[in-house]
């Protein structure tokens, strides 16, 4: 395997009596640096500060040999070390921590450039494309979570062969992503790549990760072997070639007829994980349910069923707060309802009325649950589905919203809407790609334009199309609550929300082609409102007995406040899959050893925020962690 230069990117420890950061202490390496400066990562012990409030230490009393270490009221902060880490979460002027939906994870944009074969990770901040990944790998059986497979390959017709003609991509709630592989002719897959190097695998065990950077910081990532911007492997069967973060490829569809995964959306799933993976296969009519960890298929529902049959070939998916999956029929206007909950098919005759005219391409979901269509065979139009709370056959109410005759900033009217999504404001964007590289906004409720205060006046969209901007394809937003298209000319495009001004990425081959939940923002604002607090203590010994858990929080009805914990004898071992979990506990205070908990130098407390109740969300006040120590504190 041909290796290029290497630069070693350090995490400084961060700890509270012990490594805080996910993955501390891991090095991380990029190919093609050059040199090496080696870092920090070993743990250290938390310093003082009643309560552990700031200072990360803890409190002794010598009268009963208990210890206190944790977080007092209104002392929470963040700073992915000592004083906790957050996904999805803030410190509100309280002090105290509630849910925030510009979370980390969104700060980044995952798009597929379906005729190379490859996925594009942008930040969404700077417009820089930070990564570039194949979409398809053989499963690595012996080095990687994947689940087992004969030989370590899916199908041989897929070594090496790009592209794979991904689409879909979809974020989870640990931030990683998914994509669909339509894979025309050869075995339609699931690929899932990891966000965060800490999650990613160390496959031939050199402490180091390598994936694909940006070396030279130009905000676009080199194909060319040679600059060391993307692991090209030379040799495809072999797995200590792939870029370690992309963990595992899952068939789905089989090999022959049309393309097979084009619909893709994630659920809340069981509390605690990064959510169910939702796979829709267009050749086979069918959805399957894929385990967040590991890729692997598994139930349905209750009764073993391994997959939903739709009756008809799905073009895309998503999920809705009630966990309801909508699909949607390319042209026609057809949704299917699938009760994830319950892993059944509800209706797949969900239609508009006779005479009204929708089309439909893209699909998306608003704060109210309600199904947006882009209008895409009937031109400049987009419709509006609304089922009501059940999970029944009964048909809801469709609405159509007309925008022809809408000029834009430049060249033509407003024209055929491709991709289409909500944000948490009432506003809905949707993008046309004939005649060019357009977007609108309008208001969810009337259907009434929005216009953009361009620096030329208030114009009813924008048209972006030039040289290198055409066909503008799905729609996404981000942590700024900006709203981004990917146009299949070859770049992508930020239009701010108020004054219509435009950020290009840097021009690549054509082929960018997304529809989906691509920066993550329907899943964490409307699908599961979800953020995690953790903090990792440090006890007096492999013996020590962790006692109680005290908190003090609140939560409006239809939000949650619940905590986890794992105990360990490393801060590495808190980090991995295998060290039991426990929980949830949902009132304080917790007796941990009646709960099971067993002893251990480390313990990590983990609270998990949720909210499906639109704006309202829980705060996290307080808390506390009572350990028993023989001697002196470690």
């Amino acid at each position: 395997m041909l290796r290029q230069p290497l630069v070693l990117i350090a995490f400084a420890a961060s700890v509270v009596g012990g490594c805080q950061c996910k993955g501390c202490g891991n090095d991380v390496y990029f190919p093609g640096d050059a040199g090496k400066n080696d870092g920090g990562g070993g743990a250290s012990d938390g310093g003082g500060g009643g309560g552990g409030g700031g200072g990360g230490g803890a409190d002794f009393d010598a009268g009963d040999g208990t210890v206190t270490g944790g977080v007092d009221p209104g002392g929470f902060i963040l700073d992915g070390g000592p004083n906790g880490q957050g996904d999805g979460v803030t410190i509100d002027p309280n002090g105290w921590v509630t849910l925030n939906s510009g979370s980390i994870e969104f700060h980044f944009m995952w798009i597929a450039n379906s005729s190379e074969g490859t996925v594009s990770k942008y930040d969404t901040r700077t417009g820089n494309e930070v990564g570039r990944y194949y979409s398809v790998v053989p499963k690595d059986c012996a080095n990687s979570v994947g689940p087992p497979c004969a030989g370590g390959v899916i199908h041989s017709d897929v070594l090496g062969n790009n592209p794979n003609s991904p689409s879909r991509t979809a974020i989870d709630l640990y931030g990683d992503v998914w994509i669909a592989n339509r894979a025309p002719g050869l075995t339609g897959s699931v690929t899932k790549i990891s966000n965060d190097p800490s999650s990613c695998i160390d496959r031939n065990n050199d402490s180091v990760i390598r994936t694909s950077h940006d070396v030279n910081g130009d905000g676009q990532i080199s194909t060319d072997p040679a600059a060391g911007e993307m692991v090209v492997p030379t040799n495809w069967a072999d797995p200590l070639e792939y870029d370690e973060c992309v963990q595992f490829s899952t068939p789905l569809g089989g090999t022959s007829g049309d393309v097979a995964v084009r619909a893709l959306a994630i659920s809340a799933g069981i509390e605690g994980t990064a959510g169910d993976i939702w796979a829709g296969v267009y050749r086979e009519m069918r959805f399957y349910r894929l385990d967040p960890g590991n890729g692997q298929v598994v139930p349905v529902n209750a009764s073993g069923a391994t997959s939903i049959d739709v009756g008809w070939g799905m073009y895309g998916a998503a999920i809705d707060s009630k966990q309801r999956l909508w699909t949607v029929y390319p042209g026609a206007a057809w949704l299917a309802l699938i009760d994830t909950k319950a892993g059944t098919l509800v209706s797949n005759q969900i239609k508009p009325a006779s005479g009204t005219d929708c089309g439909a391409y893209a699909i998306g979901i608003d704060g109210k649950d309600r199904v947006w269509l882009p209008g895409w065979g009937s031109g400049a139009v987009a419709c509006r589905y609304d089922h009501g709370p059940g999970v029944t056959a009964t048909m809801g109410t469709w609405t159509r919203f007309d925008f022809n005759n809408k000029p834009c900033s430049a060249g033509a009217n407003f024209g055929r809407g491709r991709g289409i999504a909500a944000d948490d404001q009432g506003v809905i964007f949707m993008s046309a790609d004939d005649p060019g590289a357009q977007l609108i906004k309008f208001d969810a409720e009337s259907g009434a334009v929005l216009p953009f205060n361009t620096a030329s006046g208030p114009a009813n969209c924008i048209d972006a199309t030039d040289g290198n901007t055409s066909s503008s394809i799905g729609v996404g937003i981000d942590s700024d609550g900006q709203p981004w298209t990917n146009n299949f000319s070859g770049n992508a495009m930020r239009i701010d929300r108020n004054t219509g001004a435009i950020t290009r990425t840097a021009q690549q081959s054509a082929g960018l082609y997304t529809y989906s939940d691509f920066t993550g923002y329907q899943l964490r604002k409307f699908t599961a409102p979800h953020g995690t607090y953790r903090r990792d203590m440090k006890g007096c010994g492999t013996d020590t007995e962790w006692k109680k858990v005290i908190w003090d929080s609140a939560a409006p009805p239809n939000t949650s406040v619940k905590l986890y914990v794992k105990v360990a004898s490393s801060l590495a071992a808190l980090d991995s899959a295998a060290t039991p979990r426990y929980g949830p506990y949902t009132s304080s205070p917790v007796d941990l050893g009646a709960a099971g908990v067993p002893h251990g130098e480390y313990i990590r407390v983990e609270f998990v925020l949720t909210s499906t109740a639109g704006g309202a969300a829980p705060v996290l006040k307080s808390f506390s962690v009572i350990w028993s120590c023989q001697g002196q504190i470690g």
